[in-house]
C-alpha cells in the first residue's frame, strides 16, 4: 500500500511547490497534517486540495492545524473529499491490509501568547487532548497503525527552529506515549524549519524491561516547506510480517 503525507501548504504561499509535483497515481491513502490553508482562508484551502486531487484520486484524512480555526471545523467537513480527525480514529482497508489512523491537532507545551490570553482553557484542552490519543492508540486487529498530528510530537524534529519556540511549536510528552503504543508511522508538520526525521528510543533500564530490548521509533516531520515534496512510505505485508519503506512518491 502506497501512502502519502504533507502539510504547512498554507493556500497559495507553497502552492507552487505542489504544481511541481509528479502524478501519483499509485498512492491509495493521503494523509494531511494540517494547515492546509492561511489564516482560515477556505477558498485557499479549496485552491491546495484541488492541486492534491490533480496528483491523483487517493482518499484524503486529515487533521486541523492551527491555521484551520476550531469555529470553521464543520466548514472544512463539508469537504466530502476529506475525512477529518479531530482527537479521533479510523481503520482504512484495502488488499488485505487494515490500517488504524489516530488523528489529531496535537498539543503544545507552552501554549502560544495568543492562546493563553484568548483561550482560558487551553492547558487543560492541551493536556485532555493528550490523554486522549493515549488511549486512542492502540493496535487492536490492525496491521498498520498510523499517528497523525499538525503540532511537532518531538522536540528533536523541530532541530533547525529557535530553540526558544520549541514548546510552543510542539510536545515532547508524546514520545513516551508513542515508545509505548508503537505506531508503525509517525507523521506531523508545523515546523517549517525543523528536521525532517528524527529517532526516539527506549531503552531497558529496569528489571520490568527485561526482555523487551531497545525500542526505536521514526518520526516524521512532513511540513512541505522543509520536504519540497509530498513524503511517501510502502507498506506491505510479506509471510505476516510488516514492511515499511520510505520513498518517492511519483
Amino acid at each position: 500500500m502506497m501512502i502519502g503525507s504533507v502539510g504547512d501548504v498554507h493556500g497559495r504561499k507553497f502552492l507552487e511547490i505542489l504544481k511541481e509535483q509528479r502524478k501519483m497515481e499509485q498512492l491509495e491513502l493521503l494523509l494531511l497534517a494540517g494547515d492546509m490553508t492561511d489564516s482560515n482562508d477556505l477558498d485557499q484551502f479549496d485552491l491546495a486540495i484541488d492541486e492534491l486531487r490533480r496528483l491523483g484520486g487517493a482518499p484524503m484524512i486529515g487533521v486541523f492545524g492551527n491555521e484551520e480555526y476550531d469555529e470553521s471545523h464543520q466548514e472544512y467537513r463539508k469537504r466530502k473529499e476529506i475525512t477529518f480527525l479531530d482527537d479521533e480514529v479510523m481503520t482504512f482497508e484495502k488488499e488485505g491490509m487494515k490500517v488504524k489512523i489516530v488523528g489529531t491537532t496535537g498539543s503544545l507545551d507552552r501554549p502560544t501568547w495568543w492562546q493563553r490570553t484568548n483561550l482560558p482553557d487551553i492547558w487543560r484542552r492541551y493536556q485532555l487532548r493528550i490523554e486522549k490519543v493515549s488511549q486512542l492508540l492502540t493496535r487492536d486487529d490492525a496491521d498498520l497503525l498510523i499517528l497523525l498530528a499538525h503540532y511537532a510530537l518531538t522536540y528533536k524534529t523541530l532541530v533547525g527552529e529557535k530553540e526558544d519556540r520549541y514548546s510552543e511549536m510542539g510536545s515532547r510528552r508524546f514520545e513516551s506515549i508513542i515508545l509505548e503504543t508503537g505506531p508503525d508511522i509517525v507523521l506531523h508538520a508545523h515546523a517549517h524549519g525543523g528536521t525532517r526525521t528524527a529517532t526516539i528510543l527506549k531503552e531497558q533500564k529496569s528489571l520490568e524491561d527485561f526482555g523487551k530490548g531497545t525500542r526505536k521509533i521514526t518520526i516524521y516531520n512532513v511540513s512541505l516547506p522543509l520536504t519540497r515534496s509530498i513524503t511517501c512510505f510502502d507498506a506491505r505485508k510479506e509471510d505476516g510480517n510488516l514492511h515499511i519503506m520510505k520513498r518517492e512518491c511519483g
